[in-house]
């Protein structure tokens, strides 16, 4: 058979193949039907006559064998690689010269300084016909130095007894300057205070000559001063200083100081410190008595370390000089010095101090407490025997700091004021008018216990609060109170930004308990209680400039600082401030 015969031979195959399992397939259909045809006889289902089927295969289909033969790919031989291959392994060497690329770093464009406004000039004014001035002046982006100056005054040109009789007046300048090497520091400033007042409590309140009534204060001051740059093992500081005090009368006072403070780390848990001070105080008034030259010395060595984890103990001794004349009074004074402050978490811990020490009286702390003293005053130290003072101080969080404590202490030769009623120029006063200014008396020994409890909040810069409560218990010896001297006082003060343009600040003071005894009828007398409420809000127009408003004395109560001397009653100062 030819090759193009075999496609035609094999579609007659597969018809004929086809057509056979037709007919098996239709013979096994019929043959189903049949027995179920049967089946539905022999259940009476219906009566068929019996028919008889025949089929007849007449065509047998013969496929001859099919021939397939396969021929086996016989294996090549193998022919060996002429010439033989051969391998040889050799050491190779690389080397490169040196590179030494020029890098080019990118320059960027120095960015400008932000300005600083280091220098201000704040100006008001505001009823009592007061006026307010404020400016200072600083050097700028100087790491090595430091200079500037500052002016403040405020005056009042009335007050709340006979208008202008009770007028006052403040005024502060100072230059300061600070030079920073790499080993010392060396720093000085001098300056000018005058302060200003009458004697405006007198009864009845009748036409008075002012420069009768009238008493100033000015003090010049200057000070050098140098210290290590760097700390290390070894800190030290030393100051000298020299102030002259000048009332509107006849007394005056110069103050030579010397300070010195140091320590010396002996390791991560001990060192010792020394600090000492010494004052030379010369005064001159119209008494005799109360001329002459003071001496104080004071030096006070101790040692810090930790006897156990968490406590930190500093003991030492206070030693005193003086050549004060009072009753019971000594040259040399020798005090202890203990100080132990121990851990109770990282956030809270106790501390307890015992102490002594000769405290540093003289006009000018006198002055700064009171300006109604008489011309001629006696001024001794104060010889604190023995103090105890313990407490805890710690945060509760993240933005409460608390504190409280107690303070018991014995004090020989304390002073207190005393009203006296005198005329400065009798021949000069009304007759029949008096009026009231303070003398110095001193208790043999007085016994002061002073509870206090602090709570201070701060959230960030935008608001601050703090609350401050402090009892006063005094057991006089020789004095039958002591005068001038309140029992309570509590201090609050909040402060509030709003979105760094609106500065809202707030204050309240409360104290009372205070006791006078009165010069003519020798009568002990109670003063009124001081409440003083104050508010003050500045708006920033820009970096640069701001305007405020302060209100003081909200509550318009004229308490008494002093016998017969009452504070102003509601006061308001509004004014601008610009800074360069």
């Amino acid at each position: 058979m030819s090759a193009y015969q075999q496609p035609t031979l094999r579609r007659s195959y597969a018809s004929m193949w086809c057509r056979h399992v037709g007919l098996v397939f239709l013979s096994g259909i019929i043959s189903i039907a049949a027995l179920g045809q049967e089946q539905w006889e022999k259940e009476g289902a219906g009566e068929i006559k019996d028919v008889e089927i025949e089929i007849v295969k007449d065509r047998k289909i013969v496929l001859p064998r099919a021939n397939r033969p396969f021929e086996k790919i016989s294996p090549r031989p193998f022919e060996p690689i002429l010439p033989a291959i051969t391998y040889e392994y050799t050491n190779f060497r690389f080397t490169t010269p040196d590179y030494k690329p020029v890098v080019r770093p990118l320059k960027l464009k120095q960015e400008d300084l932000s300005k600083i406004y280091g220098n201000y000039v704040s100006a008001g004014a505001g009823n009592y016909g007061s006026f307010f001035l404020e400016g200072s002046l600083t050097t700028k982006r100087d790491k090595n130095k430091f200079m500037g100056a500052h002016l403040v005054t405020r005056s009042f040109g009335s007050g709340p007894v006979a208008g202008k009789n009770s007028a006052s007046s403040a005024m502060q300048f100072q230059l300061f300057g600070k030079s920073i090497g790499k080993s010392i520091t060396f720093s000085g400033d001098a300056g000018i205070e005058n302060r200003g007042t009458y004697f405006y409590g007198y009864t009845p309140v009748v036409e008075v000559d002012r420069n009768l009534i009238r008493q100033t204060y000015t003090q010049y001051s200057a000070n050098i001063g140098i210290e290590n740059t760097q700390t290390g093992d070894f800190n030290y500081s030393l100051a000298e200083g020299v102030s002259y005090l000048q009332d509107h009368y006849q007394s005056s006072e110069t103050e030579v100081s010397t300070r010195f403070s140091s320590t010396y780390k002996i390791n991560s848990e001990s060192k010792f410190l020394l600090s000492a001070d010494d004052f030379v105080i010369s005064r001159n008034d119209s008494s005799p008595t109360n001329r002459g030259t003071r001496h104080l010395l004071r030096i006070k060595p101790s040692y810090q370390f930790s006897p156990i984890e968490k406590m930190v103990v500093t003991a030492g001794v206070n030693l005193a000089v003086q050549n004060d004349k009072y009753a019971g009074a000594k040259d040399f004074h020798l005090y202890p010095h203990l100080n132990v402050q121990y851990e109770l978490s990282p956030s809270m811990e106790v501390y307890g101090v015992v102490t002594g020490d000769i405290d540093k009286v003289n006009l000018h702390t006198l002055s700064a407490e009171n300006l109604w003293l008489d011309a001629s005053i006696p001024i001794t130290n104060t010889n604190r025997a023995l103090e105890f003072r313990g407490g805890l101080t710690g945060k509760l969080g993240r933005n409460v700091s608390v504190g409280a404590g107690v303070s018991v202490a014995s004090m020989k030769n304390y002073y207190f004021y005393q009203t006296v009623r005198d005329n400065l120029n009798p021949s000069g006063f009304p007759v029949g008018v008096v009026f009231d200014k303070f003398t110095t008396v001193y208790d043999r020994n007085t016994q002061r216990i002073n509870p206090f409890a602090e709570l201070t909040y701060a959230h960030g810069e935008s608001f601050s609060l703090l609350v401050r409560g402090d009892y006063f218990s005094y057991d006089t010896d020789v004095l039958q109170g002591a005068w001038h001297r309140p029992t309570y006082r509590m201090n609050t003060s909040a402060r509030y930004n709003l979105y760094e343009k609106i500065l809202v600040e707030a204050s309240f003071m409360a104290q009372g308990g205070m006791k006078t005894l009165d010069p003519v009828t020798a009568t002990v007398l109670s003063l009124d209680p001081a409440m003083d409420l104050n508010f003050k809000a500045r708006y920033f127009l820009s970096k640069q400039f701001s305007a405020f408003a302060q209100f003081n004395n909200v509550l318009s109560n004229n308490y008494p600082l002093y016998q017969n001397y009452s504070v102003r009653g509601f006061q308001v100062l509004v004014g601008v401030s610009w800074s360069f």
